[in-house]
């Protein structure tokens, strides 16, 4: 009868197994999994634009939500407890293997028939992408040529699949996938609101979640995001 029991009661211990759920912006999705691989412990993770996170933050009891101080801040509606400083995103312009450019002004030939930016009103990227191409006076010019996706990943799918030439991502991605582009350009952060990627805090994060807080400040995760342009 005791090992019955323990047998019934073993499956649920496997399952309960998580010891907290964390979500970050998509373009930050190979880091963050380094980052989680490095530390071994049971994390659950979340990656998509910033209003998806947030979306899911209203709904499950995420305890960290990684992402762009301004944007939780100011858009998200959740009252954060703690804002831990990890980096500062940079924006570049990348281009397929079937292209090459040398600046953001290149966009305007006519070599280039399609330009790709993440969502503008969801993620930090496509916010940060609509500025540069306004700032720079050449939003109106390449308006045609434009093309809308969900997230930074999927633009930079688009870029790795030859679908389109050019396209707006964070230096992280563009890191981590560099053998598999033409090449990248940075893009003058002067043309863009600065970009403070934080670890938000909410009111579910327990001993487990600061453990993890403090692991992220070490040297050995410090030099992962170094790695991926933070």
């Amino acid at each position: 009868m005791k090992k019955l029991l323990l047998i019934l009661f073993l499956p649920i211990v496997i399952i309960n197994a998580s010891d907290f759920k964390i979500a970050a912006g998509a373009g930050y999705k190979k880091p963050i999994q380094e980052i989680l691989k490095l530390y071994n412990k049971n994390i659950d993770a979340f990656y998509g634009n910033m209003r998806q996170v947030s979306a899911q933050a209203k709904h499950t009891n995420l305890a960290l939500i990684i992402g762009d101080k301004n944007f939780l801040q100011n858009k998200s509606n959740i009252d954060f407890i703690k804002y831990t400083t990890i980096g500062e995103g940079k924006a570049v312009l990348a281009y397929s293997k079937k292209i090459k450019i040398n600046n953001l002004n290149e966009i305007l030939l006519d070599k280039i028939k399609r330009v790709s930016i993440p969502h503008p009103k969801k993620a930090i990227y496509g916010i940060a992408a609509m500025q540069i191409l306004k700032n720079s006076k050449i939003f109106l010019d390449i308006k045609e040529k434009l093309f809308i996706t969900a997230t930074v990943p999927q633009v930079t799918t688009y870029l790795i699949t030859n679908e389109i030439d050019v396209g707006i991502i964070n230096l992280t991605s563009a890191l981590a996938n560099k053998n598999k582009l033409g090449g990248y350009i940075k893009i003058d952060n002067k043309l863009y609101s600065k970009i403070d990627i934080v670890a938000a805090s909410t009111g579910s994060c327990k001993k487990e979640c600061k453990d993890f807080l403090k692991f992220i400040q070490t040297k050995k995760a410090k030099d992962i995001f170094t790695k991926f342009g933070l």
